[in-house]
């Protein structure tokens, strides 16, 4: 990579020099072509956001272990002295990189590090002395800045500086000490190829790639195998064509609980028993007892991160109660019937059973999106109900959607 980044730097000097209004007539010389211009800005672009990724691997790393292993036992002003990057990549990337690391330390307190503002420590300072005069930055000069009273309360130095070897980017970072010998404190050298990447880490908390792994593990072994659904849905029959019919089917109104299983240990097959009720006043009370079982679509285990799609099939047995259940009768009710069952005279009574096909979208199996197509035998003679989907062999006589929450 490191090889290829040096390669389009010196392609990118040649492009320049072809792009400029000086030197337009030469593209015809170099040969160079657009496409290939616009291929080593893709290919610088793709390397600098790889060089970022690594280094940002790197800062998190060093400011993980101070977090472990505290550079110091209580909270110590230090300056951030100097930042430098390997050569071709500027101060663009040193902007990346000094924003990175700032977010890391103010997030972790647990470094004891508190980055102190010191603005005579990076600029050039004159100091005269009986040796001589010296002009230097302040961070180089500690007796120029403690006679100019500029440290800022601060008497610890940080430099963090990035090389390119060989395919590797290496981070050293040191700490010294504001004192006229410049004595190291702490110094620590990370390289992408030892140092273990920030496997799932944010900057609020850090943490070692082992411990990221076992947090994955403990996800996917500590979801438990039973789930508690708790759906609400609403079954819509489906208006019949007949001029026979009268009475209108209206929208059934569903709360369901139940114990769901999962199959295996990705998910990939689950089974659910569950109850539910109905009711509308004055005109409708049901229940239902309602067995499924669901194949994942999407993949062949669950996702963390993304919603799953399950393709269900389900069975119920479903008993309506009150003046609603004339609706699902093999014959066309009278007005006569339907005075008397809402008056109580006659208490209609109606149990058939029905089959459900289709799909539920899961968001990390807690809530779910449903929606089905049910066809119920008992149905196919009922002159008020008529089909959403008829396949011939087959027709559905009712469409339902329903969210689930499960516990």
């Amino acid at each position: 990579m490191i090889r290829t980044l040096a390669l389009a730097i010196a392609w990118g000097v040649a492009v320049t020099a072809a792009l400029s209004p000086a030197s337009a007539h030469a593209d015809a010389d170099t040969g160079i072509t657009d496409a290939q211009k616009a291929q080593l800005e893709q290919l610088r672009a793709k390397i600098a956001s790889q060089i970022q990724l690594q280094a940002y691997d790197l800062l998190d790393e060093l400011v993980y272990g101070w977090t472990e292993s505290p550079v110091f036992a209580t909270d110590t002003p230090v300056v951030l002295a100097d930042v430098s990057v390997p050569v071709g990549f500027g101060s663009g990337l040193e902007a990346l990189v000094e924003n990175h690391f700032v977010s890391l330390v103010t997030k972790n307190p647990r470094t004891h590090l508190v980055l102190t503002h010191c603005p005579r420590c990076n600029e050039l300072i004159v100091y005269s002395g009986a040796k001589g005069t010296v002009v230097s930055r302040g961070v180089d000069q500690p007796e120029a800045l403690a006679a100019a009273g500029a440290a800022s309360g601060a008497h610890h130095a940080l430099f963090l500086d990035f090389e390119a070897e060989g395919a590797a980017l290496v981070l050293r970072a040191r700490i010294t000490s504001l004192e006229p010998a410049l004595p190291i404190v702490y110094a620590r050298t990370l390289s992408t190829s030892t140092a273990s990447p920030a496997l799932l880490r944010s900057p609020e908390r850090l943490k070692s790639a082992a411990e990221a792994r076992q947090e994955y593990l403990d996800a996917l072994t500590g979801r438990g195998f039973f789930l508690v659904p708790m759906r609400l849905g609403i079954r819509n029959y489906a208006k019949s064509d007949s001029p026979d019919a009268q009475a209108t089917p209206f929208p059934f109104v569903w709360l369901q609980i139940g114990a769901e299983a999962a199959l295996t240990q990705a998910r990939a097959w689950t089974a659910s028993l569950s109850v539910g009720g109905t009711y509308t006043p004055d005109l409708h009370t049901g229940w239902l007892v309602q067995a499924r079982i669901g194949r994942l679509l999407s993949g062949s285990t669950i996702s963390l991160t993304q919603p799953d799609l399950y393709g269900f099939l389900g069975g119920s047995v479903i008993t309506i109660y009150g003046p609603g259940a004339t609706i699902f009768g093999d014959k066309v009710p009278t007005t006569k019937d339907l005075l008397d069952a809402a008056t109580g005279v006659s208490k209609p009574e109606f149990t058939f059973a029905a089959f459900q096909l289709g799909l539920e979208l899961r968001i990390k199996s807690r809530i779910g999106l449903g929606a089905y197509l049910e066809y119920a035998p008992a149905l196919e003679n009922a002159p008020s109900i008529g089909n959403y989907l008829d396949l011939g062999f087959i027709q559905f006589h009712n469409f339902g959607v329903e969210v689930t929450f499960c516990f």
